[in-house]
């Protein structure tokens, strides 16, 4: 944003102790804003919750009950599906219960959640970190260029998936009879969000009819923006959607060779790109690109430590969600004051206020 456009939206402005939300797309998601982002403006996608000074609850306790899944639900059941992404309005936000538990004990939850916080925020960092220390990896086997090139095509099998991604409030139906078991679809947007080398779920499931080709576990699955490729591997079979493409090594050591060799080559494999904006890969120039490709021993050693290295943060993502459910469970025995209430029901929790103490909520302007 330029300093212009900034100058002209003040009121979008952000200060500390602000709470902001999303309000597309993954609606109802909130983060306080902290000393270093004080000031910074924001895009008309985020709404800005600026609590009064007789507030009956304080913005760290306002952004954790945004970020529960009581709230993250209430807000999604109230948004509004569009042709791209739900959309939440500030009315409804208003609207949003937001419970009032004594001070005294909220200040000790929120320091709880604190120290929780702490760890999830160190594993991902783990998450984000070892797939770029195996990139390292693969560059210092790679440096001085001595090592011979073969191409994609000769090296594994490709595909591409030509299915559309089904709608996310329902499953597509297969043929007419057919009650099989649903498998995750894979859309560009899984391999492009997904900050995890390794894909266990995703956004959208279909029925696994005979008709709908899966993709086996352990393959490399591909996808393009602007700035390069994105690959991931896929812990289970999957679906694809359009404009995803599928490689299938035939070993473990090939697969995190070739996982890499995507990573450190992103930007150049963007060639291989077409359609409009770009967004699809062509099969035939993906499989003519050159890779480079080591004797058998060194593709072995290769894929030992890099495999230390994802397993390593698949751990490491296990525990962010881990640590996400188990805030969940504090959250519910805190409202319900040592009371376990189950789950998928309201939260038995004393006053609450709808909209009251919020002196400001605004959508940001670019």
């Amino acid at each position: 944003m330029s300093a212009e456009v900034d100058r002209g939206n003040l009121r979008s402005r952000i200060g500390m102790g602000d709470v902001l939300v999303v309000m597309v797309g993954r609606v109802g998601e909130a983060a306080l804003v902290t000393g270093e982002c004080e000031g910074w403006n924001i895009a008309r996608t985020v709404g800005r919750v600026s609590l009064a000074e007789a507030a009956p609850v304080n913005p760290e306790w306002l952004a954790t009950w945004l970020n529960s899944s009581y709230a993250r639900q209430w807000c999604l059941s109230r948004a509004k599906a569009t042709t791209l992404q739900v959309t939440l309005n500030l009315a409804a936000l208003r609207e949003l219960p937001v419970p009032v538990p004594p001070l005294p004990q909220a200040r000790e939850f929120l320091r709880l959640m604190a120290v929780m916080e702490e760890k999830a925020q160190v594993d991902a960092d783990i998450v984000r970190t070892v797939p770029a220390v195996a990139d390292a990896w693969f560059r210092a086997e790679t440096a001085g260029g001595w090592l011979p090139t073969s191409r994609f095509g000769e090296l594994v099998r490709i595909g591409g998936g030509s299915r559309m991604r089904p709608h996310p409030e329902g499953a597509q139906p297969g043929p007419a009879g057919y009650a099989g078991p649903s498998v995750p679809v894979v859309a560009p947007a899984d391999i492009l969000q997904s900050e995890l080398a390794h894909l266990a779920r995703t956004g959208t499931e279909q029925e696994a009819a005979a008709d709908v080709p899966l993709c086996p576990p352990g393959s490399l699955l591909v996808a393009v923006r602007e700035d390069g490729v994105r690959v991931v591997v896929n812990d289970v079979a999957v679906a694809l959607g359009r404009g995803v493409l599928v490689l299938e090594p035939e070993s473990e050591d090939d697969r995190y060779w070739l996982l890499h060799a995507i990573r450190c080559h992103a930007a150049d494999l963007a060639s291989t790109a077409q359609g409009a904006g770009g967004r699809e890969i062509s099969h035939r120039a993906f499989a003519a690109a050159a890779v480079p490709w080591p004797p058998v021993d060194v593709r072995a050693r290769f894929a030992e430590v890099a495999g230390r290295l994802h397993r390593r943060a698949r751990t490491a993502a296990e525990e962010v969600g881990t640590l996400a459910a188990l805030r969940e469970v504090l959250l519910d025995e805190f409202l319900a004051g040592g009371s376990r209430t189950s789950r998928g029901s309201s939260p038995a929790h004393g006053p609450s206020v709808r909209g009251e103490g919020v002196q400001e909520s605004l959508f940001g302007m670019r």
